[in-house]
């Protein structure tokens, strides 16, 4: 018996030892440009990240901050910045042969800003084109798969603004968000959960899948969800012009699918204290509907299928 803990105590010993000298024998800074040119070329964006340390037991590197610079047409601002990143790496090739492997990416409060212009286009369109088109020209002269994916990537309680570059109307901000997405890559199908806290104390869950990513705009990637929306105010949210007066609190429970050309959603909203007309009045009862309705992308037209 004395011997197993004496064997268990120099392995304890060992692993400590370890986890002291090797932070200083493996110079992690040094993989800092071969990290943010990675994350540059994946996005399209310039990515820009802070000191870099390695966790021996937690088998990641983190770093400080991270900045990923917006569409120069929307805004000199990042389009994300976060307190902190860490990057899942298998050890034992950092450690033998430097070579950096990652397996998961954590983004920690991160500042996420949406902006949309007149035609109605998304800052975050053109993120990640460039990758995806490098990726379907490998797919197309070689039989290797494409090199630009991710394990696990989660974005952990973060915050996104989503507003307009006129500015006329003031940014609408939903917190408490929280993204995970698995076997993320730009040339296959990928599940994604999300949530959200809405403005006016309401929430907000997604759960489906994303993918391929439209190699030309981003937002027309296909997309197949379950929606679940509880307590929208909808004079606060993005989803409806305030200037039309429309206020209430309303639960929807639904799905939401695209192709990339058509959008279509469905589901059952159930709405109280609905207002439709800003001289008018809040319903005195709840007002449920089911419906169903369809929207052209790139027409930026919709219609009402089932009501």
């Amino acid at each position: 018996m004395k011997t197993v803990l004496k064997v268990v105590g120099i392995v304890v010993a060992l692993l400590i030892v370890v986890a002291i000298v090797l932070p200083f024998l493996v110079n992690v800074n040094s993989f800092r440009p071969q990290i943010e040119s990675n994350l540059s070329s994946a996005l399209g964006r310039r990515v820009k990240v802070g000191d870099l340390r390695l966790g021996i037991f937690s088998g990641s590197v983190g770093a400080d901050q991270l900045s990923i610079a917006d569409d120069p047409k929307f805004s000199s601002a990042p389009f994300i910045q976060a307190k902190s990143l860490q990057v899942g790496v298998e050890l034992m090739p950092l450690i033998f042969s430097k070579q950096l492997n990652v397996t998961r990416i954590l983004i920690d409060h991160p500042e996420i800003n949406l902006l949309c212009n007149r035609e109605g286009v998304w800052n975050f369109s053109s993120l990640g084109n460039q990758a995806a088109q490098s990726a379907k020209a490998a797919e197309k002269t070689s039989s290797a798969p494409a090199n630009v994916n991710v394990a696990k990537l989660d974005l952990a309680d973060g915050t996104i603004s989503v507003g307009s570059i006129s500015g006329k109307r003031k940014p609408i901000v939903y917190d408490k968000v929280n993204v995970a997405v698995r076997n993320f890559s730009f040339t296959s199908v990928f599940p994604v959960i999300a949530s959200a806290r809405l403005p006016g104390g309401g929430s907000l869950k997604i759960d489906g899948t994303a993918g391929p990513i439209n190699s030309t705009d981003t937002s027309l990637t296909p997309v197949q969800a379950k929606l679940n929306l509880k307590k929208l105010d909808l004079s606060q949210s993005a989803l409806v012009d305030p200037e039309l007066g429309i206020t209430g609190s309303a639960d929807f429970e639904g799905t939401l699918s695209s192709d990339g050309h058509i959008a279509k959603a469905g589901g059952t909203l159930k709405a109280t204290s609905l207002k439709l007309v800003p001289k008018g009045s809040p319903a005195g009862v709840p007002v449920q509907v089911v419906f169903a309705v369809e929207h052209d992308l790139k027409q930026e037209s919709g219609k009402l299928v089932q009501g």
